[in-house]
């Protein structure tokens, strides 16, 4: 088995792509600092390296170096924004590099490794079954202050989804910590910390901040709509949920881009 070293901030979206790439390749996720890359590189000895740049801020760029020096044969992918790609194609475009820019699929990116690694890519048998494993059991995170809605949502979703839930903001923020889930579900109105608040608290932890929320509202006039959505979280729904409509919403939202 092939073997991938993801370089990057222990966030969600690392936590996404690994949990992908760990379907078909073995996978080892490294911090990007220069001395845990190098030892890294002796201890796993990896075909190819990914790094993911969400949250880095800005990658040393000594570890390009260390790459395009020292380990000319092994293949480097690099995902980021359409910005931050362009300002390392620069200095290190060519065969050994390759630019994955987001937004973009956890599926494209399985298909550029397999390219980087010159494997055969079977979309139809190899990725099918890899999203299939990967998807099998996302974590959902259901926060509301009615406990009746909570285990309403809990029996619409327990088929397919491990859901943890909570009943207030700070609780919400302590579980998210505790087990990173792949989505949030959010309620617009509670007590104390209401939706907006608990949002923005999300938004300001680095471990959280990518992690998708879709709100769950029971006000529906155009100016409450427009209050939630100028918060720009993943979707919204408006209560009392369908089950139909909620397994619909988590389904787009978990298979949209990175």
């Amino acid at each position: 088995m092939k073997k991938v070293l993801l370089v990057g901030e222990l966030n969600q979206t690392v936590s996404s792509v690994n949990k992908h790439l760990s379907t078909k390749f073995q996978t080892q996720i490294c911090k990007d600092t220069l001395d845990l890359v190098k030892g890294m590189i002796k201890v796993f000895d990896p075909d190819l390296v990914l790094i993911c740049l969400v949250g880095i801020g800005e990658l040393d760029i000594n570890i390009l170096e260390l790459f395009k020096e020292k380990y000319s044969n092994l293949p480097v992918l690099i995902i980021g924004t359409k910005e931050e790609c362009r300002y390392y194609q620069e200095s290190y475009e060519g065969e050994q590099f390759d630019f994955a820019m987001r937004p973009i699929t956890l599926s494209a990116i399985m298909q550029k490794c397999y390219k980087l690694l010159r494997m055969a890519y079977d979309k139809t048998e190899a990725e099918a079954d890899a999203v299939k494993s990967a998807e099998d059991r996302r974590q959902i995170l259901a926060v509301d202050d009615s406990g009746i809605l909570l285990r309403s949502v809990k029996a619409m979703l327990d088929k397919q989804y491990d859901v943890a839930v909570a009943m207030s903001g700070p609780q919400a923020i302590k579980q998210a910590k505790k087990a990173l889930p792949d989505l949030i579900l959010l309620d617009y109105e509670m007590p104390e910390w209401d939706g907006k608040r608990t949002f923005e608290e999300i938004q300001k932890d680095e471990e959280l901040k990518d992690i998708p929320v879709v709100f769950l509202t029971a006000v529906s006039d155009r100016a409450h709509i427009e209050a939630v959505l100028k918060l720009k979280p993943s979707g919204y729904l408006l209560k009392p949920i369908e089950q139909n409509k909620l397994v619909d919403t988590i389904e787009k939202v978990l298979s949209e881009t990175l």
